[in-house]
């Protein structure tokens, strides 16, 4: 029995030893030959800079300072030669009549849809599920606060909801309320016919009910030759438009001014972005098209847009971000690069426990980390490619000594 006791604590003293030598090997490794890691994941930079500057627009203000109008399109919406933009009414009873003649239109086509629903259940099905549809999207806009929206979803609803109980008379009823309702309309429409006025579009543009007195003012023509003095100096004209203006064409222009430093940075052709706060909510293309003369140590650069002017044509006097350049790579502390005797840089990587050389190209450097891409791997197997090409979650080794391709690490 005695026995048994002392080999059981020679066998616990023999543990307690092993323990302790493997931790201080392990703590004398450290300290002698210190190695930590970071995992590898993919990152994006941007220099940037920031100037401010007006939108400018081929733009013609539509002139009408009629008070008693409907306007027939929305902000920023494309119209054809000739296309309705508004419709001037004599009086207001015209105006009191259009309306009126709107909301028997919009019911007519509800008895329409709703002669078809009785005649077929599957669309009667589908009036139930638009309506629950519509109340999700009516509770979803009210507790946004997104009163706009609430008021589309609700006359949504109204249709539906009243679709849906037209869907249920019979079909002889909803005949002759069709029959009813295309006579009233009739009559209207004759009465109204000396009343009513339309303003048409003089070309095909984009339309914006907002007219500020720059349109004359601010042209693409004046851009060629302005200079930052005259830029900031010009003052817009009086405006009296109750429709709102057309922009010719798909193209627009920032006019930024910036110092005389940075002016020299841009070149024509030169590819960047244009972020406006409370714009659009992702960057804008932007091309260079000019890079004016300095005067006073400031310059002009016009920055020519050929998409997205929907998003820009209630813009004018803005200060805005440059997005000169984008990069794009796998992020890595400096530490980690090491360079050959060949002059060839890469970064070494805990593979199980083993440490493997990764080539890598410097893409762009940081304060204190690159932006890098995997390097060319002169390798036949597929399996030795893999190994050795760098990608996003590699456990990179940022500080030891004596690394060599294959040690052991772990």
């Amino acid at each position: 029995m005695k026995q048994k006791s002392l080999s059981t604590k020679l066998i616990f003293v023999f543990l307690f030893l092993a323990v302790v030598i493997y931790f201080g090997a392990q703590g004398y490794r450290y300290f002698a030959n210190p190695q930590t890691t970071t995992l590898v994941y993919a990152y994006e930079t941007e220099q940037t800079l920031v100037a401010k500057g007006f939108f400018v627009r081929d733009e013609q203000v539509i002139d009408c300072t009629d008070e008693r109008i409907e306007l027939s399109r929305g902000e920023g919406e494309r119209v054809a030669a000739g296309g309705v933009l508004a419709t001037v009414y004599a009086d207001s009873e015209a105006l009191a009549g259009h309306r009126e003649l709107v909301s028997l239109r919009e019911r007519l086509e509800q008895l329409r849809y709703a002669e078809s629903a009785a005649q077929d259940a599957e669309t009667a099905l589908k009036l139930d599920g638009e309506i629950r549809k519509e109340i999700k999207a009516l509770n979803a806009a009210m507790a946004a606060e997104s009163f706009s929206a609430a008021d589309d979803a609700a006359a949504e609803l109204k249709t539906a909801v009243l679709r849906r109980e037209y869907a249920y008379r019979g079909a002889e009823e909803l005949a002759g309320h069709i029959r009813e309702l295309k006579a009233e309309i009739k009559a209207l429409e004759q009465r109204l016919s000396g009343g009513v006025r339309e303003i048409k579009a003089p070309a095909a543009g984009t339309y914006s009910a907002h007219a500020d007195g720059y349109e004359a003012v601010l042209t693409p023509a004046l851009l060629k030759d302005i200079n930052p003095q005259t830029l900031e100096n010009l003052a817009p004209e009086g405006v009296n438009s109750t429709v709102g203006k057309l922009i010719r064409g798909g193209k627009w222009r920032f006019a930024a001014i910036v110092s005389e430093a940075q002016a020299k940075t841009f070149a024509a052709g030169q590819r960047l972005w244009l972020r406006v706060p409370g714009g659009a909510d992702f960057d804008l293309p932007v091309t260079v098209e000019r890079v004016g003369k300095a005067e006073d140590g400031r310059a002009v650069v016009t920055l020519l847009g050929e998409s997205y002017i929907h998003y820009v044509t209630m813009l004018r006097e803005e200060s805005v971000e440059l997005i000169t350049t984008r990069y794009e790579g796998l992020r890595v502390p400096k530490n980690a690069l090491r360079v050959d005797a060949e002059g060839k840089t890469g970064v070494f990587c805990r593979v199980g426990l083993n440490a493997y050389r990764k080539p890598v190209e410097i893409v762009y450097q940081g304060e204190d980390y690159c932006l890098v891409k995997p390097g060319t791997i002169d390798a036949k197997l597929e399996s030795a490619v893999l190994l050795y090409t760098l990608r996003a979650g590699d456990e990179v080794i940022v500080s030891a000594d004596d690394l060599y391709d294959g040690k052991v690490v772990g």
